[in-house]
């Protein structure tokens, strides 16, 4: 439970605390006050256990989701200085724009850098 608060956004922290600083000295309490108690701790137990599985979850889930938007950025820019490299090497060999275009599957725009 402790690792579960810890990891709890601040504002979920504070209702709980609030919630705790609001409940009577258990040591006071009768039996059947004590079970009614335990049930409600428990309940609010559960509730943020709840929530911090859902909080892991999403984290997770935007985690991967990152992940797999940088992998494929990574594949396209690499794709893409690949082709360049194939393209300057054309270049050299004096092929023209259109067959150099036509051997790499890159555009004009991806071409600008090598007219320098």
């Amino acid at each position: 439970m402790d690792e579960v608060f810890k990891n709890l956004p601040l504002a979920e922290q504070k209702k709980m605390l609030d919630h705790l600083a609001k409940l009577p000295d258990v040591r006071f309490l009768s039996s059947e006050e004590r079970e009614k108690y335990d049930e409600s701790i428990k309940a609010v137990d559960d509730y943020y256990s709840g929530l911090y599985g859902s909080y892991v979850e999403g984290e997770e889930k935007g985690m991967a989701k990152g992940m797999a938007k940088g992998i494929a950025k990574g594949r396209a820019e690499g794709e893409l200085s690949k082709g360049l490299a194939v393209a300057r090497n054309l270049l050299s060999m004096g092929m023209s724009w259109s067959q150099i275009m036509q051997a790499t599957g890159l555009i004009e725009e991806e071409l600008k850098p090598l007219q320098a």
